[in-house]
């Protein structure tokens, strides 16, 4: 479990970052994945999206509800469909150094519950999710 460290405890809102809070060892798969071996590693590895990178640039993002939707309900074979296929293209990210604030407004506007965090260069660094806020006492819902 995560614990608020003491440099974020003496942080104000306005000035707390992404980096700061967000989760860093983020499980990915590349673009050329099977499906079904990367809803293994979701099951596995008990998340519920994963970021999809070739190279360590962000392509997309993968959610449980995204497979039922393009394989499971469409009745195509797992094995044979790739990461590439099923993912979200157009994904909102957000900068390692953005505030936290804005990062709340941004999941508030666009209802979302997780962002992908990128650096200046958009390779993939984090990930940003109600939960990560929700330990600091923010509740973006």
């Amino acid at each position: 479990m995560k614990e608020v460290s003491d440099s974020i405890r003496g942080s104000t809102v306005s000035n707390l970052t992404v980096e700061e809070i967000m989760t860093k060892n983020v499980i990915t798969v590349e673009t050329e994945e099977p499906v079904f071996s990367m809803v293994k590693k979701m099951i596995n590895k008990n998340v519920e999206c994963l970021p999809v990178t070739k190279a360590g640039k962000l392509k997309g993002l993968i959610t449980f509800r995204d497979v039922i939707r393009k394989v499971v309900y469409e009745g195509k074979d797992p094995k044979k469909m790739k990461a590439k296929d099923v993912m979200t293209k157009s994904v909102v990210t957000c900068y390692n150094d953005a505030t936290v604030l804005d990062v709340v407004k941004l999941m508030k506007n666009k209802r979302l519950r997780r962002i992908p965090v990128i650096d200046r260069d958009g390779n993939l660094v984090g990930l940003i999710t109600n939960f990560d806020l929700a330990i600091i006492g923010w509740d973006v819902d």
